[in-house]
């Protein structure tokens, strides 16, 4: 339900209210832009949108970065454990590659700072900056060893699909639905195709970001024509989300791995797949979350993201709150998980089911 002018006026006065007494009464020095992202986030905590995001300038910038597929950075992914920064993925590629830095290497200081004193948050923005600069790391290894390496920050085409050939059949792995997934994804189409492969299986596990720009041309390489989804939003009217023209269909078995990481443009892509190519999913149970994003951007660079609508698949029904059962349900723990290897099925009981799978077509 939506506010009236009076609620509305209720709010900016309550607002002025607080600032007024905090401005007037607080011993502590007031910093405008901590309390400008402050009142931000918490309006958008207030909204029943668990998507809903507010993002400052920088964090906005990253994010159009990422959906573009390139991003400028060390080379690594971090996240705030502890009083520390624990390295969650390092780039191919990367300067950060290069210097030996895996997942699960803890950084204890940035530009000889010490992470513990300078606080997380803080240690973590420092690692980003211009094209070509350099940053000085101290990181512990799993095994307590320690060292420190200089890295380059450097311009990083992000690999959202790969793939390989395991036992004659095409296996791609789709990280994530960017801007440049459309274009990796048909080109290992049309390479795997040239090499005849008996069928694919496309592995979306942990595919939890995106945009839809890329799908429709991603199901185009393999579907028949068809309105794949369609999307509504809050007024109710039904919109074409992924449509394909059937110009280039394939014709062998497929399967996708999902698990409960699957989410969105990673659903719509596995349910498009079994709908109108016939499929095997197998796996876990997808995430369920049907909610489309739009993101409006402001002056000073900082962005709004709110879900406008609802995806839904036109021959199946709706994974709303609900997720995508697979047809062969195959769940893993995480310690398997983590010990599974790329595109290697005796490490991975989904990718062997699907094999399975693929074969008995």
């Amino acid at each position: 339900m939506f506010a009236g002018v009076q609620e509305r006026e209720t709010i900016n006065a309550k607002i002025k209210e607080i600032d007024s007494f905090v401005r007037s009464s607080s011993i502590y020095e007031l910093d405008e832009s901590d309390i400008l992202i402050g009142i931000m986030n918490g309006y958008i905590s207030g909204v029943d949108d668990k998507y809903a995001k507010y993002y400052t300038a920088d964090e906005y910038y990253k994010q159009q970065q990422i959906e573009s597929g390139v991003i400028i950075g060390t080379g690594v992914e971090t996240e705030i454990k502890g009083d520390y920064l624990e390295i969650t993925k390092v780039y191919s590629g990367s300067s950060a590659e290069v210097a030996g830095l895996s997942k699960g290497y803890i950084i204890t200081a940035v530009d000889k700072k010490n992470v513990l004193e300078i606080g997380a948050e803080k240690a973590q923005a420092m690692l980003d900056g211009e094209e070509g600069t350099k940053i000085s790391l101290t990181v512990k290894a799993p095994d307590d060893s320690e060292k420190s390496v200089t890295l380059v920050r450097q311009q990083i085409k992000l690999q959202s699909a790969v793939g390989k050939l395991v036992d004659g059949y095409a296996y791609i792995k789709i990280y994530t639905f960017n801007n440049t997934t459309g274009e990796q994804f048909t080109q290992l189409i049309d390479n795997f195709e040239s090499q005849s492969v008996l069928g694919y299986i496309f592995d979306v596990r942990d595919a939890s970001d995106g945009i839809t720009a890329p799908l429709t041309a991603m199901l185009n390489r393999v579907l028949p024509k068809a309105v794949v989804a369609t999307s509504k939003g809050n007024d109710g009217v039904e919109q074409t989300l992924v449509e394909t023209d059937g110009t280039t269909v394939i014709e062998k078995p497929i399967a996708v791995i999902t698990n409960n990481g699957t989410a969105c443009v990673a659903e719509l892509f596995a349910a498009g797949m079994r709908d109108f190519a016939g499929a095997s999913v197998v796996g876990s149970v997808t995430s369920g979350k049907a909610e489309l994003q739009t993101t409006r951007s402001f002056k000073d660079g900082s962005a709004v993201s709110i879900s406008t609508a609802r995806a839904y698949p036109t021959q199946s029904e709706s994974f709303d709150n609900v997720g995508i059962t697979p047809d062969y349900t195959v769940d893993i723990t995480a310690q398997q998980a983590e010990n599974i290897k790329f595109a290697d099925a005796e490490s991975d009981p989904q990718l062997q089911k699907a094999l399975e799978a693929v074969a008995a077509k």
